[in-house]
């Protein structure tokens, strides 16, 4: 009987690893491979080059375009897990009847789409958006500000995106936090500041990291919000990516630049689980 159930395992792991192999290692394996061939109307010419990548690095416009890149996913990854931080531990700590509604309501955003949510904000950030109405009535500017295209909005509108992840990815490090380690601590003449600094901020740094980089890979792919609320005027690497493909049809170039974020990507997610097994082992 032993023996006729050593297949079962094999079965129920080969086909979600078919289904990657398939769909995911494939594809990004050709992706990669076009990034290393020479463009020729518009398709990889069959030809191996590093001229792709030499081209990219080498152009000002676009490092610049990647500087601007990771710094909107440093900026919306830190912004999230500050926002999202106070907001996990009130819903994780919280005794009232109403906290399944709380934790509704906090991830209720996610049920628009983010091309929604997305045009939501570029009426608010508009010239003539509620923004730029409400501080021209308080007398705090004197004319409407240029929120959108810019930086300010694509990052707005990523932390507004990406906040229900962070909140998620942090409360799942607070739920395996005794809450009565702060109690202990308070008992030993420790304040809240302190508590929350030498105890509770660091047995939770990794939801804190996860949220972070989570946000980060997130955004180093967005398209939707950088080209509703950036613009041409403020291009990222997925919309350049979309220029090159369907744009000048540079498939080439298209694929250095997808083959730059997804080394990227994965750089991150050992980073991210290097830290959390090191934290853990710390723990």
């Amino acid at each position: 009987m032993m023996c006729g159930q050593r297949p079962i395992p094999w079965l129920l792991i080969g086909g979600p690893a078919l289904f990657m192999l398939l769909f995911f290692v494939l594809p990004t394996a050709l992706h990669l491979s076009v990034s290393f061939m020479r463009s020729e109307v518009g398709m990889g010419a069959g030809e191996f080059t590093f001229e792709n990548y030499r081209q990219f690095f080498g152009s000002g416009f676009f490092r610049a375009v990647l500087l601007r890149t990771f710094l909107i996913g440093t900026l919306v990854g830190l912004i999230v897990v500050i926002l999202a931080y106070p907001v996990a531990y009130f819903l994780t700590r919280t005794r009232s009847r109403w906290q399944g509604l709380l934790i509704s309501l906090c991830f209720a955003p996610l049920l628009a789409s983010v091309i929604v949510r997305t045009y939501g904000w570029h009426t608010i950030l508009s010239r003539e958006g509620i923004a730029n109405e409400s501080l021209l009535f308080l007398g705090i500017i004197s004319e409407p500000l240029q929120l959108i295209p810019s930086v300010t909005g694509i990052v707005i509108g990523l932390t507004h995106v990406l906040l229900p992840y962070g909140v998620l990815t942090i409360m799942s490090s607070l739920n395996g936090i005794n809450p009565n380690l702060e109690l202990a601590a308070m008992s030993l003449k420790a304040n809240r500041t302190k508590t929350f600094f030498l105890v509770l901020l660091p047995l939770s740094l990794p939801g804190v990291a996860g949220g972070f980089f989570l946000a980060f890979a997130i955004t180093l792919s967005a398209y939707a919000t950088p080209a509703i609320l950036g613009g041409p005027r403020t291009e990222t690497m997925a919309t350049l990516i979309y220029n090159f493909m369907l744009g000048i049809m540079d498939w080439s170039l298209g694929a250095t630049a997808g083959a730059i974020l997804i080394v990227t990507a994965l750089i991150l997610m050992l980073l991210a689980g290097r830290f959390g097994s090191r934290r853990g082992g710390v723990l």
